[in-house]
């Protein structure tokens, strides 16, 4: 059986026959042969009669209805390639140009796409935002870790703790805070006006506390209680709804945030816009070329682009103003949300009391109040009990009522109440 490689050798030797002072190649494929040679040979229809009177092809027509050569057996076929150095030297200049060309094109029309996008955002209101200043007042400090040692106390020393404990005093809002909340969806119909400042604990798994003392960066040796997180309504949001934040560093300061910056507006149509604009240019460039029978097709293209391109541009102004207003918006929430957290933890006590009381749950442990008279107070009787008890246990330790009023976070009258009734017990 004769195979195509067979067939290229009989090939070669036929045309080395054929024209003995010219240096043809004769290559294989598994399915053609490649016949090159310079253009100082023979001609393409003078090879073509070589290989046919040697009886190496059959003759046969290709689309075009010219002729070509087809192995003999059918099934594969020959190509030509005479190489001519000055032809090849003009194509390669030629595709040089043409790609030149299309390069200075892209530029042109990258420099018109990124002109419209200017004039777009120039178009669109900016966002008129000031990041709040650092907190630098020692006073602010004391208080945060005054509440950091309350809530460790709150939770109590617990070896065999399994999860991290859980401790948010409620404050209210504020009309202001409270509405734009509401706006930005951190509030729903369902929730109450109140905000919960969540305590940050450490892990107690020993897995956590190998990390804590080997890789973090913070490992707060002796510390439970890391930081707070404040989040709008009764549940703890996710990280991109923290209101504000405090994190207790290594020295013992305090680091406050989230770190915001506005996000500029970004069209989820802007591939197809720019596409637009760059088919828009295209014709406009063919404009300019071509004759008056082709304007008349071209003409009404670039007008339904720039339909096209009018209608996202007035789609994005309204957007981008909408985004606007939401940035701004969530930028005051910061703000807002900043200083009233900063005005809560210089008197916690009365303010969890009466969130607790709006909120219609302890403000201690969380729980829902029924009783009225616990709802009163914002207060859950087991929580009342126990803070009653600490009162008497540090009044018998000669605590001066201010500090007892401090430690166990109750208002100094309720705890000159209970020290009056115990002094009423004791004299009756």
């Amino acid at each position: 059986m004769t195979t195509i490689v067979d067939l290229a050798k009989a090939a070669r030797a036929s045309l080395k026959r054929a024209f003995p002072g010219s240096k043809i190649s004769v290559t294989s494929s598994s399915s053609q042969i490649w016949v090159k040679w310079f253009d100082d040979g023979p001609s393409v229809e003078q090879v073509q009669d070589a290989l046919l009177s040697a009886g190496c092809a059959e003759a046969d027509t290709d689309w075009r209805g010219e002729r070509c050569l087809a192995i003999v057996g059918g099934g594969h076929s020959f190509w030509f390639d005479r190489y001519n150095a000055a032809e090849r030297e003009a194509e390669q200049q030629d595709r040089e140009r043409r790609q030149q060309e299309y390069e200075a094109e892209r530029r042109r029309e990258n420099e018109i796409v990124v002109a419209a996008l200017r004039a777009k955002d120039s178009a669109a209101e900016p966002i008129k935002w000031q990041q709040s200043p650092p907190v630098k007042d020692p006073a602010a400090f004391e208080a945060f870790e005054k509440l950091r040692q309350r809530a460790e106390s709150d939770i109590g020393s617990d070896t065999e703790r399994s999860r991290r404990p859980t401790w948010a005093p409620p404050l209210i809002l504020g009309e202001e805070l409270g509405e734009l909340c509401y706006t930005l969806g951190y509030l729903t119909d369902d929730d109450k006006w109140i905000g919960r400042l969540w305590a940050t604990f450490a892990t107690p798994k020993r897995s956590g506390r190998y990390l804590r003392e080997h890789t973090s960066s913070l490992p707060l040796a002796g510390t439970s209680c890391r930081g707070f997180q404040f989040h709008a309504g009764e549940a703890r949001g996710a990280v991109h709804t923290i209101l504000f934040e405090a994190q207790r560093t290594e020295t013992g300061e305090w680091q406050f945030g989230p770190r915001w910056h506005p996000a500029r507006y970004r069209s989820s149509k802007s591939h197809e816009w720019e596409r637009l604009i760059r088919e828009r240019e295209r014709c406009c460039e063919m404009l300019r070329k071509q004759t008056q029978q082709e304007f008349q097709y071209l003409e009404p293209q670039i007008e339904r682009l720039t339909q096209q391109i009018d209608a996202i541009d007035a789609e994005d102004l309204v957007k981008a103003q909408a985004h606007c207003e939401r940035q701004q918006q969530h930028g005051r929430v910061l703000e807002l949300a900043r200083l009233r957290v900063l005005d809560f933890i210089g008197a916690p006590d009365v303010q969890m009391q009466l969130a607790g009381r709006l909120w219609g749950h302890c403000c201690i442990c969380g729980k829902e109040l029924t009783d009225p008279i616990s709802l009163e107070r914002g207060i859950g009787p087991e929580c009342l009990g126990r803070r009653v008890d600490g009162i008497k246990h540090l009044a018998a330790d000669g605590r001066r009522p201010e500090i007892i009023a401090a430690i166990v976070g109750m208002p100094l009258g309720f705890v000159n109440e209970v020290l009056s009734e115990l002094t009423d017990g004791r004299t009756s």
